[in-house]
Formats: C-alpha cells, structure tokens, sequence
C-alpha cells in the first residue's frame, strides 16, 4: 500500500500484482467464448426443424412409406394357380403384401364364363364344366387406393376321374385300397376260387339230398343215373364259369392302362 497526492489529498491506493490481471484476462475470454457457444447452439437449434421439414417434403411417397415401415404393394399368389378339376367345385384365396388400406382386386385375361370373381374378399371360383387343354392365361391385378399390382397367372382345368378304389373295412390302417394293386396281389383269384368252391359244394348237397330222398330210394337205377349226369352237367357249368372269370382277370391285369395314383 503506498500514499498519493492527488489535489492535495493524501489516499490509500493497493498496488495490483501482474498475476492478477491475467486471471482476469483469462476469465474474461473464457466467458465470451461459452457466451458464443452458447448463442451458436441455439441458433443450430432453432434452424434444426426447419431443416428436416424440408427434407421430409422432398421425400416421395414410396420413400415416406418405407421410414414408416410399409412394404410397397405386391401380389403373393403364385403364378402358377392349383388346379381345377371339370365337374367340381373350384375356390381360391387371393394374397397380397405390403400396401395400406383394403384392398380390391380384379381378374383379367381369357376369363370363362364359370370363374367368378370377389372383387373385395379377394377370392375367385366356380364349377368348370369341362376341361382345358391348355391353360388360361389371366392377369390378376390388386389396389389399395394409391399403388396398383399386377400378375400374370395360368390356371388349368383337368379332367374328373371317379376314384377307382375299395374301402378296406376290415384293413382300417390301409385306408383305400386300389382295385387294381388289390387283383394283382392275387386277392381276386383266390376270391373266385373260393366262390368256385362253395357252388361245388353247393351242387354236391343238392346231389345228395335227391338221391337220398325217400322217392328217390325206391326209384330205379336209371332215374338216379340221369340225375347225377344232370349235376355233372351243373358242376362242369360251374368250372367253366370260374375258369373264364379267371381267364379275363388275367387278361385285364395284363392289357388294362396303369390306373394313376
């Protein structure tokens, strides 16, 4: 601490040492330099919305629709539709993916007049009335309101064939069992011969019944020698019966087409 005089008055000054004003100095700029961060904070932040604003105007609607997670619109129906078969009832689902909104689907092509088409379930079907030899050729089309898809598709018509089958009852593990692999595994030759056997045995009791018979016993020889040539008569019938049934099984296993499965 010194005195001064300064229009003849003495005072008090304290002396300032050099360490002193560069603190000062220093908080000085420190404080001007986070005072302009702090202002070009908030100018950056107030100029942020404006920014994306602008970007998601540019955005197209396809673009908007995959940030939202909306896949665009496509068909999921395979081109190659299951087939119809003449003579039976025919329906089938639609699929779509992606889009928003319901949907509205339309059917183009060479369309016949049997196949009808649920423009808002999105089913098509019908009943063919007989078979195609070629496939149709149809475009299948879907919109939701803003996107539109479409699809070539071929359907095929084929022909009705009744099931040549036997319901096996008494083998229910087996379920259906086909005629034909049921005949040529030897099931239908051993059932004719058993028929064979029961009209042999048949016609022998028959024989014996009227040759036994109290009329019979006091006939002559003669009568009972014209009724045994009559039931050899019937028995050679019946031989040759079972032999031509087994003769054209035969022949059928042999010529008949394979019955598909």
């Amino acid at each position: 601490m010194r005195r001064s005089r300064r229009g003849g008055r003495s005072a008090a000054e304290f002396a300032s040492s050099g360490e002193d004003s560069f603190v000062a100095v220093v908080v000085t700029k420190l404080t001007g330099a986070l005072l302009f961060i702090l202002l070009l904070t908030m100018v950056i932040m107030a100029l942020l919305p404006k920014a994306v604003d602008l970007g998601s105007r540019d955005d197209t609607p396809r673009e908007a629709d995959s940030k939202e997670g909306r896949a665009p619109l496509r068909i999921a129906t395979p081109p190659q539709l299951p087939d119809a078969v003449a003579g039976r009832p025919y329906l089938l689902a639609l699929a779509a993916t992606g889009g928003r909104g319901p949907l509205s689907w339309s059917v183009q092509g060479s369309m016949p007049a049997w196949l009808a088409v649920d423009e808002a379930a999105g089913r098509i079907g019908g009943t063919p009335p007989q078979e195609t030899a070629l496939p149709l050729a149809l475009v299948l089309t879907v919109s939701d309101g803003t996107e539109r898809a479409s699809q070539p598709a071929q359907l095929l018509v084929l022909p009705y064939q009744a099931p040549a089958s036997l319901a096996s009852s008494f083998m229910g593990g087996m379920g259906i069992v086909r005629w034909r692999a049921w005949l040529e595994q030897g099931v239908g030759f051993l059932v004719l011969w058993l028929i064979h056997l029961l009209g042999m045995n048949l016609l022998a009791n028959i024989e014996r019944g009227s040759l036994e018979g109290d009329v019979m016993a006091q006939a002559s020889e003669g009568a009972q020698l014209s009724i045994q040539k009559r039931f050899a008569g019937y028995r050679l019938l019946v031989r040759l019966a079972t032999l031509s049934a087994m003769t054209a099984l035969a022949f059928w296993l042999l010529l008949a087409p394979t019955v598909r499965p």
